[in-house]
């Protein structure tokens, strides 16, 4: 009988924690909030960014191009005839003259053929002569003047080939410039195409280079530029070619400056800096790390309009600086962010400290200790 009574209080216990449960599923904890989503306040949004201001500084803009120095023009002659070196009467690197002797191929049979080749062409001039003579009293018909006219002019070309020959075989420089460079010895044997010497004019020098897409606008003929040299010497010049249509694979066009100061020290193939002036140009002092890729895949800064909100410019460098470096694109005073541009977005609104500098701070416990 108490064990019937015992199990029936164990279960009235067990419906009472039961009950109790379900009701606290039900009705859910009496401290809970309500949790219905809503939008957040600006102020919620709003991040914490540090910036400068920056006023502009007036600079020396100019186009800039990794160029070289080049003559204005470079020839390799090559020998037209088959022969040994006989002679090398200039000395290589010296200053030669139009039509100086610079090399001589032994000329072999060539001169005992141009005396036959003239006596032929004698022979040929006598044999069409007397066949017009005899054409003119109807002794011949004009088969025979025609096969002796053409005897005749095979007899001149002939005469005219060996006489190039013999020119050939006296190399001659074909302008006033360097004797640059030799590629065969005396003795040598020679075959046409085979190349002897090269010759540089070097009274006219260029800087080449090549316009980016972006600054071919920028430049024309006839500008004033100037290049400056790894020796740190700078010549002066002018723009007198820029190409009609930019190449295929670098997608920039070609572009020459040609020297008209001092052309001492100049070398055919130096390394040279080519630099267009473009006049004065406002520009900022800033870290390179301050930079962003925009959406045109240019540069930019991200700066604070008036609101406080976020607005993006685009850049051009100018050049480096001592501690940074230089940019254009804005204009006037602007408000540069300086900490925090990597977590807000164009656009948007936040919340901004001006970032004092050292400098600025000194200045200032200068001014209250005054």
């Amino acid at each position: 009988m108490s064990y019937a009574l015992k199990l029936s209080f164990s279960h009235k216990v067990a419906l009472a924690i039961l009950f109790i449960l379900v009701l606290w599923v039900v009705t859910g904890p009496a401290h809970t909030e309500d949790v219905t989503d809503r939008p957040l306040s600006q102020e919620e949004l709003s991040l914490t960014v540090a910036y400068k201001v920056l006023k502009p500084e007036t600079k020396e803009r100019s186009v800039k191009v990794s160029a070289h120095v080049a003559a204005n023009r470079a020839v390799d002659i090559v020998a037209e005839v088959s022969g040994k070196v006989t002679g090398l009467p200039a000395t290589k690197g010296t200053q030669v003259n139009e039509g100086q002797l610079l090399l001589e191929i032994d000329q072999r049979n060539l001169p005992a053929r141009l005396k036959q080749a003239e006596a032929q062409l004698k022979r040929r001039k006598l044999e069409t002569q007397s066949t017009r003579n005899l054409f003119d009293r109807d002794l011949t018909n004009q088969s025979a003047v025609v096969i002796a006219e053409s005897e005749l002019a095979e007899a001149e070309a002939a005469l005219t080939d060996i006489k190039l020959d013999l020119e050939a075989t006296r190399v001659k420089a074909p302008f006033d410039g360097i004797y640059d460079q030799r590629y065969v010895e005396e003795g040598e044997y020679v075959s046409p195409g085979t190349a002897l010497v090269r010759v540089i004019d070097n009274r006219t020098m260029l800087i080449k280079g090549a316009l980016s897409e972006k600054s071919i606008n920028d430049v024309s003929v006839g500008s004033e530029a100037y290049a400056e040299l790894p020796t740190g010497k700078r010549v002066k010049g002018t723009i007198r070619f820029i190409a009609a249509s930019a190449s295929a694979d670098t997608r920039t066009y070609a572009v020459e400056m040609e020297v008209t100061g001092d052309r001492e020290g100049l070398y055919d193939g130096q390394t040279a800096t080519l630099m267009i002036p473009q006049g004065e140009q406002d520009a900022y002092e800033i870290s390179p790390a301050l930079l962003i890729i925009t959406e045109d895949g240019g540069l930019g800064v991200k700066l604070l309009d008036t609101d406080n909100r976020v607005v993006i410019v685009n850049v051009d460098i100018l050049e480096a600086g001592t501690d940074g470096i230089w940019i254009y694109g804005p204009q006037g005073d602007i408000r540069l962010i300086t900490v925090g541009q990597g977590f807000v977005d164009i656009g948007q609104q936040v919340d901004a400290k001006e970032q004092v500098s050292s400098r600025s701070k000194q200045k200032a416990a200068e001014a209250d200790e005054a």
